[in-house]
């Protein structure tokens, strides 16, 4: 009997211990935004609107629960309207990846905090997720993914990240009176339905973009990466280029590429002309803007680059949309922003790319706003 009770009591103490250490972050809404840098291109106070990228530095306690996600990129909404760049037909692009890392919702408070890794952080999201994970591991490998644990985390989490992505960014915009370009999110078989976001878990996961327009409504179409980089192809299945869509908006005929999309000329045939791009991105590594040039990422190089010694930032100025957009379209206005952050040991680099009046500026800022006409 006795040997029972002592039993009961190690057992009930060990699942303290794992229930303290498991349990989910606390949720609340203290925000840790840094001083903000901002930037302009053109004569934007006289503008009639505006093009306003955003650059958010975000971390992975940010994303311990839905409202904290949305009062992190409320606050810079906030910034951008206090300066005056928020106005009637303004269109606002985030960073891609910005809704990937709502799979840390309702994770773990001691892993959000205390792990150092990707790994570490996977570990502790297979702990709380034992059965569900390995199941839909076993049908990652089954597929002849390459990375069946990150398919496998996406997966598990799919519908619950769908519904923050969607809620957020539609109440932001319908909030701020502004066509929301919301960054990216990595989802299985997306699609919209009765205005909302809705997955289909199981579907191969793609890297999509979703725009919500002034009233909060997301328009039908939603934008899919033609061209992952090699690690995005391990888990990730490419969307096919000739279905990039164009947005009608207050401020003109409006395209979508995601990150690497920008590199290729197929993109910029696919979406014809257009009034203006914007290309959220996310570029691995700290301090790598400066670096030599990794070259191009899980596709061949397009005929027109040329072998020779770049620095990371010199070739998106040449082989991105800061050189693509003036030789395909002079008139159009372009925006390229970066997801900025420290997520465990992967890094993040990048600096705004406006493309305006047919030049080419780069903006080390974390709001750039640029001048717009709307249409009639």
């Amino acid at each position: 009997m006795r040997r029972l009770r002592l039993l009961v009591l190690v057992g009930g103490v060990v699942a303290l211990g794992l229930y303290g250490l498991l349990r989910p972050a606390v949720c609340d809404e203290v925000l840790q935004v840094p001083s903000l840098r901002y930037a302009e291109v053109g004569p934007v106070s006289m503008a009639r609107t505006t093009l306003v990228g955003f650059q958010p530095y975000l971390e992975p306690v940010d994303y311990r629960c839905e409202r904290s996600f949305a009062a992190k990129v409320g606050a810079y909404l906030d910034s951008a309207r206090a300066r005056g760049y928020l106005r009637s037909g303004s269109v606002a692009v985030f960073p891609e990846y910005i809704g990937t890392w709502l799979v840390l919702m309702r994770e773990s408070g001691v892993g959000l905090r205390w792990a150092t890794t990707l790994q570490g952080a996977l570990t502790w999201f297979v702990l709380r997720h034992p059965g569900a994970f390995w199941k839909a591991y076993k049908e990652a490998q089954k597929a002849g993914l390459a990375d069946p644990s990150a398919a496998a985390v996406f997966q598990v989490k799919a519908e619950a990240i769908a519904r923050a992505y969607h809620r957020t960014f539609s109440s932001l915009s319908r909030r701020y009176g502004v066509t929301l370009v919301a960054g990216s999110v990595v989802l299985p078989g997306a699609r919209i339905q009765n205005d909302s976001l809705v997955v289909q878990v199981g579907a191969p996961l793609e890297n999509v973009s979703v725009v919500y327009g002034p009233d909060g409504r997301p328009f039908p179409q939603i934008v899919r990466k033609a061209f992952p980089i090699a690690t995005e192809l391990t888990f990730t299945r490419p969307g096919r280029v000739e279905e990039l869509p164009v947005f009608q908006t207050a401020a003109g005929r409006l395209g979508v590429l995601i990150c690497a999309d920008s590199w290729f000329p197929q993109s910029y045939q696919a979406l014809g002309r257009v009034d203006l791009l914007v290309v959220p991105s996310y570029l691995m590594g700290d301090s790598c803007w400066g670096l030599p040039w990794r070259g191009y990422s899980g596709w061949p190089a397009p005929p027109d680059v040329r072998s020779g010694a770049l620095t990371e930032g010199e070739a998106w100025l040449t082989y991105a949309m800061g050189g693509r957009l003036p030789r395909f379209d002079t008139a159009a206005v372009g925006l390229n922003v970066f997801l900025r952050g420290r997520f465990w040991e992967l890094g993040a680099d990048g600096r705004a790319i406006v493309v305006w009046q047919g030049r080419p500026y780069v903006m080390d800022a974390d709001i750039v706003a640029v001048p717009l006409s709307t249409t009639q």
